[in-house]
């Protein structure tokens, strides 16, 4: 897809984004009444939810959205892929989102600022609100990156149907909707909790169920290129194994 598309796009996909989410999120809490959960299909389920909270924290994030660490490319892909997956959107859109929330965290200008836009613009915000493409540049000149907002759906749509393929329709929930539900409802708690008082706070429990995201205003305050915020921060550490001249 060209630049000039995305110039004339303030935003990608929202509605077929919050669709797909909106199902993964009501798949995920209705598996908690509605599922007969097996040691197998639990232990598929959580693995994916580390996969994508991982994809997130350490691809999404740390790696495109501020470049603080360098990651052999068979990691790089397999981060993309799962962040993929969890169907909030391309990585140029969520690291133009975060670098302008960056710049102007928690303040009026903030794109999900919780305390200006409101709790539903902060969970939502990724798809809701509008793209300014300047801050993703760099990733727009990525062939990579263009290709994935070309055949976004249509990797969704390949990875469905090798599920249903190869384990069947109830794979659909356990290896997919279900952890990536989970990853939509425990994730956002950094944009929405996390983010109150209209500053940046650092929550261990929010911390250690999103793989290191929770301790937030370590991050504000360490700076962009710095990975480890905490101890407890599994993304961080993961990070430290995979470059070990980053900045801690």
């Amino acid at each position: 897809m060209r630049k000039a598309v995305f110039k004339q796009n303030k935003s990608w996909a929202p509605l077929t984004l919050l669709a797909g989410q909106i199902v993964a999120q009501v798949s995920a809490l209705a598996s908690l009444f509605l599922y007969s959960w097996t040691p197998i299909t639990a232990s598929v389920a959580f693995f994916m939810y580390v996969g994508i909270m991982l994809g997130i924290t350490m691809g999404y994030h740390r790696f495109y959205s501020h470049r603080a660490f360098k990651c052999p490319k068979p990691i790089e892909y397999l981060l993309l892929f799962f962040a993929h997956i969890m169907m909030v959107g391309p990585a140029i859109t969520w690291a133009a989102n975060h670098r302008e929330h960056h710049k102007y965290a928690d303040t009026e200008l903030d794109p999900h600022s919780p305390h200006y836009r409101g709790w539903l613009m902060a969970y939502f915000g990724q798809v809701l609100i509008d793209i300014n493409f300047k801050y993703a540049k760099d990733l727009l000149r990525n062939k990579l990156h263009r290709l994935q907002v070309k055949y976004y759906w249509q990797v969704i749509i390949v990875w469905a149907g090798l599920l249903l393929a190869i384990l069947g329709p109830e794979a659909l929930l356990y290896a997919w909707l279900v952890p990536a539900g989970f990853a939509k409802l425990i994730g956002s708690l950094v944009f929405t909790f996390s983010h109150r008082g209209k500053e940046a706070h650092s929550d261990t429990w929010v911390g250690i169920i999103t793989l290191g995201e929770g301790f937030h205003d370590t991050h504000h305050e360490m700076g962009n290129k710095k990975v480890l915020w905490h101890p407890l921060d599994i993304g961080g550490q993961l990070i430290r194994m995979i470059d070990r001249d980053v900045k801690v």
